[in-house]
């Protein structure tokens, strides 16, 4: 019992686990300080673990002699394609011309059929038609009415139209020749009313011409003299075509005459004696 705390050479040594523990975690903690050491901590020995950038002198002098050998050979090409310098415009210009596609169109000359014509009036005006079943103005375009003189070949007296083309596609709304039975009056200050022959059915309508206050008078006026120059002229034509009285006819109304005078008179002496002999009845039977 007293030998209990204090252990002697003699007796045998018994397993002190105290002291196996202590050496163990001191084992442990060498170990772990080893193993930490060997684990990568951010922001630890960053010279060692990152790799080592090129120079700024290596690379300056490895690009400057790129660019000095792509210069030398673009240098080389540019003074084989081109001896001198070019300008922006002249550069573009060769450039479109060389993606331009070559396609060389032939004029065409465009007959409109008015090249035998003279174009006394012109004006930008809207064209409207008068439907019969609906008993409205139907909008048949807008465009520009030309009014075209021409002289005729017979005789030489002029002859007019009117055409009318729609703006863009000029397609043809309006071709009429000016008679003399044609109708013509002014709707309104902006408007003509007129009758025509259609492009469509080949008929005759009333067609409505708006436009400007100022063209439509001109448009007015120089219809209303032609419309007039051609109804004097039929007039005169059918003057021509009546017959003449001949010369003998005269004198034979101046014998039907005669003659009636010779039937009246020998009434009226008749007449005249019948009454002298009631007076003479008369007279004796008084």
């Amino acid at each position: 019992m007293e030998n209990a705390g204090h252990p002697s050479a003699d007796t045998p040594t018994a397993t002190n686990y105290f002291l196996q523990y202590i050496s163990s975690s001191l084992e442990n903690s060498t170990n772990s300080a080893d193993a930490s050491s060997n684990k990568f901590v951010f922001g630890q020995n960053m010279s060692e673990r990152v790799l080592s950038p090129p120079k700024l002198n290596e690379v300056s002098s490895d690009a400057n002699r790129e660019n000095a050998a792509a210069e030398s050979g673009s240098e080389s090409s540019s003074q084989e394609a081109t001896p001198e310098k070019e300008s922006l415009a002249e550069s573009a210009a060769a450039y479109t011309k060389a993606t331009a596609r070559k396609c060389l169109l032939e004029k065409v000359e465009v007959i409109t059929g008015e090249e035998a014509e003279s174009n006394v009036l012109q004006m930008q005006c809207k064209l409207f038609v008068f439907d019969k079943t609906s008993q409205s103005w139907v909008e048949r375009g807008r465009g520009l009415l030309r009014l075209n003189d021409m002289a005729s070949t017979d005789d030489g007296t002029l002859q007019s139209r009117l055409v009318m083309r729609t703006q863009g596609s000029l397609r043809l709304i309006l071709n009429t020749k000016l008679w003399a039975q044609m109708q013509i009056d002014k709707a309104s200050e902006k408007s003509i009313r007129i009758t025509a022959m259609d492009t469509e059915d080949q008929g005759e309508k009333v067609f409505l011409i708006s436009a400007s206050s100022k063209d439509t008078g001109q448009l007015y006026a120089a219809l209303h003299h032609r419309i007039l120059a051609l109804r004097s002229r039929v007039e005169q034509e059918q003057e021509a075509k009546m017959p003449a009285p001949e010369p003998g006819a005269a004198p034979s109304n101046e014998e039907d005459d005669s003659d009636d005078d010779d039937v009246l008179a020998p009434s009226g002496a008749t007449a005249a004696g019948a009454g002298d002999e009631g007076d003479g009845q008369t007279t004796g039977s008084t």
